[in-house]
């Protein structure tokens, strides 16, 4: 067996690992807040009180909103297509940019899920949300006091926070019970 000197194996694992490591935009999946409000997301969608008026043979559209990194979108959508359902419901995940999301009619009960910060272009999407009744839901510090409808908040534990009047404004009911164990933000 060929033994090669240790300088030379050093550069070839750098190369190596060079070669077969993730982009960046990659890496940005992995961040503890996108793997958490992912997983999440099916817990709030159910809390939501109009999922019962809705016919179960119909589609739960979810859109994974993103500015720039769709590869970002693409990702979180893989590990949300794994759930399949929601409350006897069929998910369907979408990947979209905000400017068409801006741009189209979403069907009812649709939920928006927010897959990087979008900063300046936050309030047009929360008045969207707002006014096609879709729930909001970001993973990202501070966007439900900016008026995002539902993330979550990790201090000792991770816990579901809503914001009540962004709620109230998109006509959205959610379960007793998750508001009661979700922090909340008027």
């Amino acid at each position: 067996m060929l033994r090669l000197p240790a300088k030379v194996m050093l550069v070839a694992m750098a190369l190596l690992l060079t070669i077969t490591s993730p982009p960046s935009r990659a890496q940005d999946a992995l961040s503890p807040r996108l793997q958490i409000g992912i997983n999440l997301l099916p817990a709030v969608i159910a809390a939501n009180n109009g999922m019962a008026t809705i016919d179960s043979s119909k589609k739960l559209p979810i859109y994974l909103v993103y500015r720039d990194n769709e590869h970002l979108a693409i990702l979180l959508k893989q590990s949300l297509a794994r759930i399949g359902k929601i409350r006897k419901r069929t998910i369907e995940v979408q990947t979209i940019a905000l400017d068409e999301l801006l741009a189209l009619d979403p069907e009812p009960f649709s939920t928006i899920f927010i897959a990087e910060q979008l900063d300046k272009r936050l309030p047009q999407l929360i008045e969207f949300s707002q006014q096609q009744r879709a729930l909001l839901f970001s993973p990202f510090k501070g966007d439900v006091k900016r008026g995002v409808s539902t993330g979550f908040r990790v201090a000792d534990k991770v816990s579901p926070l809503v914001n009540l009047g962004s709620l109230k404004q998109s006509k959205i009911q959610l379960k007793a019970f998750f508001l009661r164990i979700a922090v909340q933000h008027e």
